[in-house]
């Protein structure tokens, strides 16, 4: 009799075969188990739990050693025994809630490319199909880790629906865009058909007739961005990290047929690229700085900042815009924000209090807990300023629930994520010659600048130490910027003649970079220049 490995919530199973561990049986059944270090055992995302038959796996590695009973990392657990089933019930999984695809949204003159005229549809003048009675556009934020789509009314500017969901690229490899490029120069083309054919299943849910939808905006990091399109990315890792847009020279943003790149609207709608600003800083930055006026006449100086894997600075002052982007890498999101995730935490009087998204029982932190989390072991002398805890080496925060030091201090830990977007931040503001008093506005962009304690990011130096009023968090606001692309040709226009405004800074090629990033960034204290 041959023995399974069973995957109750998902209701998949597979044989069992020596060798083969939970993570790559995860991949082969399409289980939503992120791991963003590509199998390595150190981002710890891919945690599972084990709920039958942990006698048919390999011991505990060193890398596990600090997890509770029952516990594994599934890139670490190796089935040895085929004589006995395994259940697996995965601890990070679920439906995005809807802080991911939230923006602030502002009003703009409706004056899109897509228009009827008469009884027929055109695309910038040219006729496309006959009228069907609706004409419907998507604006899509193709995020690493996230996806979400916008159905819009281009008749009447409205939005329809929304929907947003976890990429399905990070089934097959990883969180961050460095493994998503290693894996299609070994794979050619199957993350886009992946993410294409995902794309298709969730435009099929959207209320309206497919062939009405007659065009689509597409943002994202550039890495996300190209592979949407089918381009070759494998120039963007490896120096000077630049899209093969960027390399052929002229504009950088795509046009496309829906048939070229078989996606399930009509076949003659418009699919649009927005344009890259440079190197990593993609077509969602290119959003976040049209949606949040960063493009616009202003004399004030603005800065914003999208916190996540690839977190991304954009500093506008004066007649200047310099942008930058910093490798945070996934420390600082521990699990999405998906219901059962802590997003809330406070330290009364040595009691831990806390709350989940969706008011259950816990199964992990996301990024704004982890926040939260940090400031509070500050607040109450639990933890220094350099990140040492008091108190041994772990601080739980329900039995099953913790942080270790080597979260915290460790190779591509807490603190180093936090000294990237720091030294990011300082490098711009010296770039400029201002200090951080001269910042007027702060915005916080995407879902986890979104809903962190703006006080607590404050006081752990992960934003800028200006006053609470001029931190502004504004949501998906590359979502936002998509949506203003796709209702309006002016905005469009002025997103793609801004970006050759914006100077790009590599942070590594600034003087004493590493210098820096080790020593002067290494701790949680307050953000100040000047």
């Amino acid at each position: 009799m041959e023995h399974e490995i069973y995957f109750p919530q998902f209701g998949k199973r597979a044989k069992l075969r020596k060798g083969k561990s939970i993570l790559d049986y995860a991949k082969e059944l399409s289980i939503p188990i992120s791991s963003g270090c590509g199998g390595l055992g150190k981002c710890k995302e891919c945690k599972v739990f084990i709920e039958k038959g942990h006698k048919a796996l390999n011991n505990k590695t060193e890398l596990e050693k600090e997890l509770g009973e029952g516990e594994r990392l599934a890139c670490q657990a190796l089935v040895e025994d085929e004589s006995t089933d395994i259940y697996v019930r995965v601890l990070h999984h679920g439906a995005l809630e809807q802080i991911f695809s939230r923006g602030r949204g502002r009003k703009i003159r409706l004056d899109p490319l897509t228009r009827r005229v008469g009884s027929k549809v055109v695309f910038d003048g040219k006729e496309i199909d006959r009228y069907r009675g609706h004409i419907y556009g998507i604006a899509a934020d193709i995020g690493t880790t996230t996806i979400v789509l916008h159905l819009l009314d281009l008749e009447s500017g409205d939005l329809v629906h929304t929907l947003a969901f976890e990429n399905p690229q990070r089934t097959i490899d990883g969180n961050d865009v460095i493994s998503r490029i290693i894996y299609d120069r070994e794979n050619p083309g199957r993350l886009h058909r992946r993410l294409i054919s995902y794309l298709n299943e969730q435009i099929e849910k959207m209320p309206c007739d497919k062939n009405q939808i007659y065009e689509m905006v597409i943002v994202g990091n550039s890495t996300m961005r190209d592979i949407f399109f089918g381009l070759n990315v494998q120039s963007i890792g490896v120096r000077p990290f630049k899209s093969i847009t960027e390399l052929e020279g002229g504009p950088t943003f795509l046009n496309r047929k829906a048939c070229q790149l078989s996606l399930n609207i009509n076949e003659n709608a418009n699919v649009y690229g927005a344009p890259l600003i440079g190197s990593h800083v993609g077509a969602d930055t290119t959003a976040v700085c049209l949606s949040t006026g960063l493009f616009d006449d202003c004399d004030e100086v603005i800065m914003a900042i999208d916190i996540g894997t690839n977190g991304e600075v954009v500093l506008k002052c004066e007649d200047r815009i310099i942008a930058t982007s910093c490798a945070a890498g996934p420390a600082l999101e521990p699990m999405p924000a998906l219901k059962g995730a802590i997003q809330r935490i406070s330290l009364d009087g040595g009691r831990i209090r806390w709350r989940t998204i969706g008011d259950v029982e816990p199964v992990g932190i996301c990024g704004s807990g982890i926040i939260d989390l940090l400031a509070e072991l500050i607040k109450n002398r639990k933890m220094d300023e350099n990140g040492y805890l008091k108190e041994g080496r772990i601080f739980k925060i329900t039995e099953r629930i913790y942080i270790t030091q080597n979260q915290i201090k460790g190779e591509n830990g807490l603190m180093w994520s936090k000294a990237a977007i720091s030294l990011g931040i300082k490098v711009l503001l010296e770039k400029a010659g201002i200090g951080t008093e001269k910042v007027n506005r702060v915005y916080l962009a995407g879902s986890f600048g979104s809903f962190i304690d703006k006080e607590n990011a404050r006081e752990i130096g992960l934003v800028p130490a200006v006053s609470l009023e001029r931190i502004v968090q504004v949501g998906n606001a590359a979502a936002e910027g998509a949506k203003e692309m796709l209702l309006s040709r002016k905005r469009r226009e002025l997103a793609e003649k801004s970006v050759g405004r914006v100077e790009h800074i590599d942070l590594e090629l600034i003087p004493n970079y590493g210098e820096r990033l080790m020593l002067e960034e290494q701790n949680f204290r307050e953000l100040r220049v000047g």
